[in-house]
């Protein structure tokens, strides 16, 4: 008795292009992962950069230095320090507390992957 081939019993035993296939499916996955882990250590780079920032303006303005003379050259070195784009003086305030010159910053980073986020830091340094 002779075998009658079925239309899809070739198609099911043909393994061309498997690899392909299978490497698609898991394309997009893998350079979310890959992008993500890029994304995230660039946030903890900025975060980073901004505390020492912020650390740095602090002890600059408490140590009364010729270049921290005022709230504004406080703010300006503060974002020279950090040397991120976007970050200018306005995202840096400036005030005089009970600990000494106390400076924040605020910087918002959007990535490739993680959505847009508020970075920010503070210091204080006892004014002397």
């Amino acid at each position: 008795m002779p075998v009658i081939p079925l239309p899809l019993r070739g198609v099911a035993h043909d393994c061309d292009g498997a690899v392909v296939a299978e490497f698609v499916i898991i394309l997009l996955p893998l350079l979310l992962l890959l992008f993500g882990t890029l994304d995230v250590g660039l946030a903890v780079l900025a975060k980073t950069r901004i505390s020492f920032a912020v650390e740095a303006a602090a002890k600059c303005g408490a140590l009364n230095m010729a270049v921290c003379g005022s709230a504004s050259a406080i703010a300006a070195y503060g974002a020279s320090a950090a040397g991120l784009p976007g970050l200018d003086a306005s995202g840096f305030a400036v005030t005089t507390v009970a600990c000494g010159v106390n400076v924040t910053a605020t910087y918002t980073y959007t990535g490739m992957v993680l959505p847009a986020m508020a970075l920010g830091s503070g210091a204080c340094y006892p004014a002397g």
